[in-house]
């Protein structure tokens, strides 16, 4: 009030002007993790490039880029360390590979694979992976109680949402940049999400998988891996 800043002492002023500066000054300062982990928006352009998107050009760009040396002929990897990208959702994959060209998902080769193909082209590699089979499931899988809570409940005093909510009832993956959990290796699961929890991996929208995976411990991971992993290839 202006009665009050009349009669307010000149210290009091001097802290006063000090206090709006300061505020000032942190609003234009990015809180830590604000930026953006993604340039990709599955706006109304984005969703007609990749229904458009050519499966044929896009096994052509794959063997061009050698992408069989870590994914498989047909996007199974024989090594548990790698992920399948056979069958998940176009959208996915698109995603990832915009990620790892931007450099908003660090992986050197991935962006040396990327770096020179326009959107089109990313679109027209994600259609090829999409359409082939995907991995199956191992038949024993971790029926622990524990296990299935986490998956289709989650645990809400840790905030942690079930896992079938984004990823599907079935594991196969939900709408857009929601992958498809079933059918990966377990030991892929564990290094992947390892990375969500330490934040060597940050090109999840909102944070989304690091809070998850922060709340999770060791063995709750491994036993999620479980559940969804799949056998590796003989």
């Amino acid at each position: 009030p202006d009665g009050y800043l009349r009669d307010c002492p000149m210290e009091h002023m001097i802290m006063l002007r000090i206090l709006v500066v300061l505020t000032s000054v942190a609003l234009l300062i990015p809180t830590a993790g604000a930026e953006p982990s993604s340039a990709v928006a599955f706006d109304v352009a984005t969703v007609k490039m990749l229904k458009s998107a050519d499966p044929v050009r896009g096994e052509a760009l794959a063997k061009e880029g050698k992408c069989a040396r870590c994914h498989g002929d047909a996007g199974i990897s024989d090594d548990p360390e790698d992920v399948n990208i056979a069958g998940m959702s176009a959208s996915y994959i698109y995603k990832q590979l915009k990620d790892y060209k931007d450099q908003n998902r660090d992986d050197r080769d991935m962006y040396k694979t990327t770096r020179d193909l326009d959107e089109q082209q990313l679109a027209d590699l994600a259609a090829w992976f999409a359409s082939q089979e995907p991995a199956q499931p191992a038949a024993d899988r971790n029926m622990a109680p524990a296990v299935l809570r986490l998956v289709f409940h989650g645990d809400p005093e840790r905030m942690i949402k079930a896992c079938a909510s984004c990823h599907g009832q079935d594991g196969r993956g939900g709408q857009f940049d929601h992958p498809a959990l079933a059918g990966q290796y377990p030991e892929y699961l564990v290094y992947t999400l390892t990375e969500f929890k330490e934040e060597d991996r940050s090109n999840d929208i909102y944070s989304r998988m690091r809070s998850v995976a922060q709340a999770l411990t060791e063995e709750e991971i491994e036993g999620l891996a479980a559940y969804y992993g799949a056998a590796v290839p003989e």
